[in-house]
């Protein structure tokens, strides 16, 4: 079935700003926060250049229906001072051939984030588009946005969710993880969690 990716950003300048949002709000999500920045973010982001947002069509009786979108931006992967002194040596070593310590001694690596991936759940029963496929849409896309802006990683903050967690590892993704104190009865390491309260994933550009 073919799918088409249509940039948001050639949509706004074509058609009056509400009927866009109209158009939007069909799409549906159990993940209220991928459903809200369509609803209500995504053309004030793309007006201030902050996220470029894709949508994806598929054919379905007869007409066009959105089935699922994608956010990207270039922003690089910013690691504290302390946080980066709680990574182990082996991920200090991966990260390090990457990124450059900035003025306030944080770690920063040129990288893309992913900021949104989202499957329009109206049509969920349907299978129109798998949540692999629209990854595999947005890789592309990234990777032609990687010539023209550069960097080296992809990134993603998710929810702490058992699916999501597996989604991502399952298709590349490997999670980021701090090392915990050695008294510690918790175990040898624990998540990195993002300045969202989010976990973050990586994959390497020239993975995808």
């Amino acid at each position: 079935m073919a799918l088409d990716l249509v940039s948001l950003n050639g949509i706004i300048k074509k058609y009056p700003e509400e009927q866009v949002r109209e158009s939007l709000s069909s799409f549906t999500s159990i993940n209220k926060d991928v459903e809200n920045f369509l609803h209500e973010r995504c053309i004030e982001f793309e007006k201030i250049s902050l996220a470029r947002t894709t949508l994806v069509f598929s054919s379905y009786k007869g007409r066009s229906v959105l089935v699922g979108y994608f956010s990207i931006s270039s922003k690089p992967l910013t690691i504290s001072k302390k946080n980066w002194r709680g990574l182990s040596k082996s991920v200090q070593r991966k990260l390090m051939p990457m990124g450059y310590r900035t003025e306030q001694e944080n770690y920063a690596v040129s990288s893309i984030l992913l900021g949104q991936l989202g499957l329009n759940f109206q049509y969920h029963d349907i299978h129109l588009i798998t949540g692999a496929e629209l990854l595999s849409l947005a890789y592309k896309t990234i990777k032609v946005a990687n010539e023209v802006v550069g960097g080296l990683v992809l990134y993603v903050e998710v929810d702490d969710e058992p699916h999501l967690r597996e989604f991502y590892t399952n298709n590349g993704f490997s999670q980021l993880v701090m090392k915990r104190p050695e008294n510690s009865n918790n175990g040898h390491t624990h998540p990195y969690i993002t300045a969202n309260g989010q976990h973050l994933f990586t994959k390497k550009i020239s993975d995808l």
